[in-house]
């Protein structure tokens, strides 16, 4: 009942709602000095949708892959099985309401013990992300220096993380992530932007080697056999990167978006004594959404990689893809 309460208040004129005392129009003041700000845009460039409310149909495919650098002779590289699920959703203005179903678990698959939680807000100045993943399941090594024939199972796999984007778009005014990512504006001309941010990232990595099949446990180097890899710390960096919306015809937009963060950690990092450490992460987007009239259609695809230095190198990061088809009105 809130919600319908809500929504129908917003459905009001501003003008409406101001004229009813002084501190409602002290809200409704506010409220556009904060919206000129935050969302103000060039028209020629940029336009809105004309729409409040959207209902869509969704798919989306995910992975998480860590790949090992222990020195010139010995690499492996492991990936997740995906996760596949489709839903619908219905959206009034930033508020959405969904449902999802899991592909694999419907198919007959492992009900696999993987989860990926996902929130952004964005405005044309601005945008956020609090996100997480686990992954206690395992994976599937595919890669062991040049020795592998076939793939192997790994179940010494558990790894956690979460986190937190802020982002600074400069060209603001004329370039929209919303355009291309979140589909809630429209690009009308070719436009990039440079762009900067703070990200914070909590993480627990754990790699059992003593889990791993004794053929693979020979192939290791000496000093690596029969040892556990575990991180346990938090990351906090400043980075920065450019976008850019590419129009090649009207009511079609194709992004790529791309960000690189040093970042220092401070935890465990295969010890039992905390540090600080470097790492450098890696942020690329790409997608092209298709407008016409009330509805849209689009594809996102999105990986983030983060590269931690040790003894070893690991990479650790996450591939996914999502594809949307919806109407507005």
């Amino acid at each position: 009942m809130s919600l319908l309460f809500a929504v129908e208040v917003f459905a009001f004129d501003p003008d409406y709602i101001a004229s009813k005392n002084r501190v409602l129009g002290f809200g409704v003041s506010a409220y556009r000095w904060v919206d000129r700000v935050f969302n103000g845009t060039d028209t020629a460039y940029i336009s809105p949708t004309g729409y409040r409310w959207n209902v869509k149909l969704r798919a989306n495919s995910w992975s998480d892959f860590n790949g090992f650098y222990f020195d010139g002779d010995h690499r492996m590289g492991m990936v997740s099985p995906s996760c596949i699920s489709i839903g619908a959703d219905v959206q009034f203005m930033a508020i959405a309401l969904g449902y999802d179903i899991n592909v694999n678990r419907l198919a007959g698959g492992k009900d696999r013990s993987k989860s990926r939680f996902n929130f952004e807000f964005s405005s044309a100045l601005v945008s956020g992300r609090l996100y997480s993943i686990k992954n206690e399941d395992g994976m599937t090594i595919r890669s062991l220096g040049e020795k592998l024939d076939e793939p192997i199972g790994f179940s010494g796999v558990r790894t956690s993380t979460w986190g937190i984007d802020l982002i600074y778009y400069f060209n603001h005014r004329r370039y929209s992530s919303q355009a291309a990512f979140s589909f809630g504006k429209i690009q009308k001309k070719s436009q990039g932007a440079f762009m900067t941010g703070v990200f914070f990232q909590s993480q627990k990595l754990f790699f059992d080697f003593g889990a791993l099949p004794e053929e693979v446990k020979v192939w290791l180097p000496e000093n690596w056999r029969g040892r556990n890899y575990h991180a346990n710390g938090w990351n906090l960096g400043i980075g920065g990167g450019y976008g850019f919306n590419w129009v090649p015809r009207p009511n079609l937009t194709v992004g790529i978006l791309g960000i690189v963060i040093p970042s220092v950690n401070y935890g465990f990092l295969n010890s039992e004594t905390k540090g600080c450490s470097f790492r450098m992460n890696y942020r690329m987007n790409a997608s092209v959404v298709w407008n016409r009239d009330r509805w849209f259609v689009g594809g996102v695809a999105r990986a983030d990689a983060g590269f931690i230095y040790s003894g070893s190198t690991l990479t650790n990061g996450l591939i996914s893809f999502d594809a949307k088809i919806g109407w507005r009105f």
